[in-house]
């Protein structure tokens, strides 16, 4: 049986504490009615390890994006299959893998045994399932039709990821370029140009000036590697920081957004990422003011957050969407135009798929655009350095080669 842990005042309203095991949260708090006990705090001390122990594993061992559209699939499979919550979540937690999802799936299954909400125990780890998956499953609990909307939850994750894992994968082959160049030039620094710089001390005449330059920067790096590590590291820390911060953050995200090549690629990606699901929260029931706050919430962008918390503030004063969003000027063009035909014609949600699937398209052609252009970019980059250095190192030898012919 379940073991409950309670606190409790007796007959003489002395405070007693204890555990109690009982087939039921109710059967317990009447068991000790009877008693005598006037109960002050019930629970399952089980669900409290189990709670605590799943947001201490997330911590150490995230919960992925895709381990979340894995089981919120699998979650709607079952529902779908007719099986009641609380053994679809029994199944569930059977067949994860992951000790960190698991644990996370046994809280929320106390949280539901003990009488809440599904969407209750799910916002109590709001670092696995974010405001927008609460206020979907909260919808489709008032609704009934919590199993359509755990498949259009997945379907909603998997859109993200699929998207997601795009840039990711396009970005791979520079950060692997730009690592592999800044270690080539680690290693010539470091061993080459030392012992170049060596046999050039006694030339007797004036080195060419690249050879020059290639010695003073190496004797740079190997004098201030330490204070330039430092300051790299400090930079990166600072930036993070200032990222986060309410003073700061808002003007890098603007930059962000101003950047050239890149600055339309993060548009369109949150873009993108909003119209699906703004279009998923109002298809699933979710009022529109309410919808605009959770996608502000979760869009990872300020400037892009202040104009939805705009736009939600002129709908609420009966305003249209679409004149807010053509007022704010940070959206693509095309959004209002299509967000003001969704409103006059009543198909909003749909107007928002299609033009997240039209945008999806274009931010894939980009991203096979910008790939195409940095790798050619990044091989002449390499190349041109691979050139200077050896032009430095055979210049001298060059010159020293006709000394001795003259000679």
């Amino acid at each position: 049986m379940p073991l409950y842990e309670y606190n409790a005042l007796d007959a003489r309203g002395k405070k007693r504490t204890g555990l109690i095991d009982a087939g039921t949260l109710q059967t317990a708090r009447e068991r000790l009615k009877g008693q005598g006990f006037f109960v002050v705090s019930l629970g399952k001390a089980a669900a409290k390890e189990d709670v605590s122990a799943g947001r201490s594993l997330t911590l150490f061992s995230k919960v992925s994006r895709s381990d979340l559209a894995v089981l919120t699939r699998q979650l709607s499979t079952l529902l779908k299959a007719g099986l009641p919550l609380v053994q679809a979540l029994e199944a569930l937690i059977e067949q994860m893998e992951k000790p960190a999802v698991r644990k996370v799936l046994n809280g929320v299954q106390d949280r539901v045994n003990e009488g809440a909400p599904f969407h209750e125990a799910l916002a109590e780890f709001p670092s696995v399932f974010p405001p927008l998956y609460v206020q979907m499953v909260r919808a489709g609990e008032a609704g009934g039709f919590l199993e359509s909307i755990m498949l259009r939850l997945s379907e909603t994750l998997e859109n993200e990821a699929r998207l997601r894992g795009k840039v990711v994968a396009a970005m791979v082959y520079p950060v692997f370029m730009t690592v592999l160049g800044f270690v080539f030039l680690l290693l010539l620094f470091a061993f080459v140009v030392p012992e170049v710089a060596g046999i050039f001390e006694d030339f007797g005449r004036q080195l060419p000036l690249p050879t020059r330059i290639l010695i003073s920067l190496s004797d740079f790096a190997n004098a201030y590697w330490v204070p330039l590590l430092v300051a790299f590291a400090l930079f990166i820390f600072l930036f993070r920081r200032s990222s986060k911060s309410d003073r700061f953050g808002p003007s890098i995200d603007r930059l962000k957004l101003r950047m050239p090549v890149f600055g339309k690629l993060t548009l369109k990606v949150a873009t993108v990422r909003m119209c699906h699901i703004l279009g998923s929260l109002l298809r699933s029931g979710v009022p529109l003011m309410r919808s605009l706050e959770v996608v502000g919430e979760v869009l990872g962008n300020r400037v892009l957050s202040s104009a939805l918390d705009q736009a939600s503030i002129s709908v609420s004063r009966g305003g249209s969407l679409a004149e807010s969003l053509r007022a704010n000027g940070v959206f693509p063009a095309l959004l209002p135009r299509v967000v003001a035909v969704g409103e006059e014609s009543g198909d909003l949600a749909d107007m928002l798929t299609s033009v997240a699937e039209s945008y999806e398209e274009e931010t894939t052609t980009s991203i096979q655009a910008l790939t195409a252009v940095l790798g050619p970019v990044l091989i002449l980059v390499m190349a041109a350095v691979v050139l200077f250095v050896v032009l430095a190192i055979l210049l001298p030898i060059f010159e020293m080669n006709q000394l001795i012919r003259t000679a």
